[in-house]
């Protein structure tokens, strides 16, 4: 459930950190909402830490393919930073009793990152500020693969019609 979804800002006051998603099930909703945020409060956040990797900057590596760039590992506890880098969950790790790792590549100059805090306790909510469960995001996320899985079934469908015409 916790996949693509983008980072827009990171906050944190005291050991209460703010997290702002766009998610991308808001792309097969109908009307599409292409830019659907959420936003999860976390308490107990006494530990925040992002290493994300930068793609050096120099000639020789810019003319290599993307996933063959040389980067430099870097690493940031600014917030406001964390929120600028345009960093993806892809995944996460849970280690008890209170560390996660989101897992994160990213479409602009970073080639991923992770980010790594502590957490003992969240709320979730919508672009209303409406409280939001998991269970609500669990049907969001679920609605949206059976639409994605619908359209994949509809592209094969498609796909072996036109590899088999009917003989008259």
């Amino acid at each position: 459930m916790f996949h693509d979804l983008e980072i827009k800002s990171v906050s944190k006051d005291r050991e209460a950190l703010t997290l702002e998603f766009v998610i991308p099930w808001g792309q097969v909703w109908n009307p599409a909402v292409l830019e659907y945020q959420i936003k999860v409060e976390l308490s107990g956040c006494s530990n925040l830490q992002c290493e994300y990797f930068l793609f050096k900057d120099d000639e020789a590596s810019k003319l290599k393919p993307l996933a063959l760039r040389e980067t430099e590992k870097r690493t940031t506890n600014a917030p406001q930073t964390m929120g600028k880098l345009g960093l993806e969950v892809q995944s996460y790790t849970y280690s008890r009793p209170v560390t996660y790792v989101l897992h994160c590549n990213s479409s602009k100059e970073i080639a991923g990152g992770e980010l790594t805090l502590t957490a003992t306790d969240y709320q979730i909510f919508d672009c209303n500020d409406e409280s939001l469960t998991l269970d609500q995001l669990k049907q969001w996320a679920t609605e949206c693969w059976g639409r994605i899985q619908e359209m994949w079934d509809g592209q094969k469908n498609k796909n072996n019609t036109n590899s088999n015409p009917v003989q008259p």
